[in-house]
C-alpha cells in the first residue's frame, strides 16, 4: 500500500500526529509524509491512501491546508482512499469548530473515497500540547485506515 500523509501544523502538535500516523502506515507499505506547503498538486496512480490533517483555528482549517486544497483540481483524488483529521481544543465541535470537517469535505470535492469519518485529536493549554493518549489514538486510527484502504470497494447493488 502506498500512502501520503499531508499536514499543516503551527505548534507542532499536528505534525506529531501526522508522524505517528505515517509511522503506523509504514508497517503496511511506503509512506510519504509532507507538509501542506510542500504537498504535491497531483498524485501518482500508485497512491492508495491520502490522509490530510491540520489544526483547527478560528473554527476552520488553517491557510496552508486550505491552499493545498486550492492547488488540486476536482478529480485529482478520484478513486483514492482518503481520510481527514484535525487537532483542536477539547470542546464541543459547535463551540471550537473542526478543521477535520472542512478537510473531509474538500477530500470529497477532489474525488476521494473517504473511508472513515474525520477525527479530532485534542490539545490543551495556553501553548497547546497534545493531551495524554492522543498519539496512541492516532496510531490506532492509522491501523483502521490501513485495513479499510486495503479492503475492496463495495460493489453497488445491481452491478
Amino acid at each position: 500500500m502506498n500512502s501520503v500523509v499531508i499536514y499543516g501544523s503551527r505548534h507542532g502538535n499536528t505534525r506529531k500526529v501526522a508522524e505517528t500516523i505515517a509511522d503506523e502506515l509504514r508497517k503496511h507499505g511506503a509512506v510519504e509524509l509532507v507538509s501542506a506547503e510542500k504537498a504535491p498538486a497531483d498524485f501518482a496512480d500508485s497512491t492508495d491512501l491520502v490522509v490530510v490533517g491540520g489544526p483547527t483555528e478560528a473554527h476552520r482549517m488553517t491557510e496552508p491546508v486550505a491552499r493545498f486544497f486550492d492547488r488540486i483540481s476536482k478529480g485529482t483524488l478520484a478513486g483514492k482512499a482518503a481520510a481527514g483529521f484535525d487537532t483542536r481544543l477539547r470542546a464541543p465541535a459547535w463551540l471550537s469548530g473542526s478543521a477535520g470537517s472542512g478537510i473531509e469535505k474538500r477530500l470529497r470535492e477532489a474525488g476521494a473515497r473517504v473511508i472513515a469519518p474525520e477525527v479530532s485529536f485534542f490539545v490543551s493549554g495556553k501553548l497547546p500540547e497534545l493531551d495524554r493518549g492522543e498519539l496512541e489514538r492516532a496510531a490506532a486510527w492509522a491501523v483502521s485506515l490501513a485495513v479499510k484502504a486495503k479492503s475492496p470497494q463495495p460493489v453497488a447493488a445491481g452491478l
